[in-house]
């Protein structure tokens, strides 16, 4: 996953916002692999995060992870982030999810928020009510690492995977594991891979 998820979620907290330690940063799918790696990321950069799941049995371990606000999402999200952030202004938004989700995190970012779309998980477009871009100025960007390594220099393509792989062989940056499958039980790890609710990656371990 060093080649996907860590580069990820190190440059959408980096490629669209100046964010200084301190500010917060919002995100839905936080107990997605990319998600993970934010909310540890930003931890090591200062930064506080707001963490929307989408199911209340996912809060637990992200609450064990270290991540500062854990939300379930729902309609009232702009509230209830404002209550737990003590009205933070939050310049940042990065959404997974698209379709309404897209909306719900527009409606808690700042004046001049940008949101940042990398997936669609929910299969819908974005969905985003334009009294966000109107009266709020709003931006909605996407973000795809193939595209940015079609301008990235190789000096800075070297700089991001010497720093992720740095903590990550230190064990700064870790995934969460769900289980561990020996290759004859490969039938088993499928099935648990397709399976939902599961907390962590899936791993094939031969160990014969």
């Amino acid at each position: 996953m060093v080649t996907v998820n860590p580069p990820t979620a190190s440059l959408m907290l980096s490629e669209f916002v100046d964010l200084q330690g301190g500010e917060w940063v919002i995100q839905n799918a936080a107990n997605s692999g990319v998600g993970a790696y934010l909310i540890q990321l930003a931890k090591a950069r200062g930064l506080k995060t707001v963490n929307v799941v989408r199911r209340e049995s996912a809060v637990a371990s992200l609450d064990a992870s270290g991540a500062d606000v854990v939300l379930v999402d729902g309609d009232d999200l702009a509230k209830r982030v404002v209550e737990a952030t003590g009205r933070a202004n939050i310049r940042l938004g990065i959404d997974a999810v698209a379709g309404k989700a897209t909306g719900r995190l527009s409606e808690c970012l700042a004046e001049g928020g940008v949101l940042v779309n990398y997936g669609a998980m929910s299969g819908d477009p974005c969905v985003v009510a334009p009294r966000s871009f109107v009266f709020r100025d709003v931006t909605l960007r996407g973000f795809w690492l193939a595209k940015w390594f079609r301008s990235a220099t190789p000096a800075q393509q070297m700089a991001l995977y010497g720093d992720l792989t740095q903590r990550i062989a230190s064990g700064e940056l870790h995934a969460r594991i769900g289980a561990t499958f020996d290759v004859k039980d490969i039938r088993a790890a499928v099935a648990a891979a397709a399976a939902g609710e599961r907390d962590g990656k899936i791993l094939v371990v031969p160990r014969h």
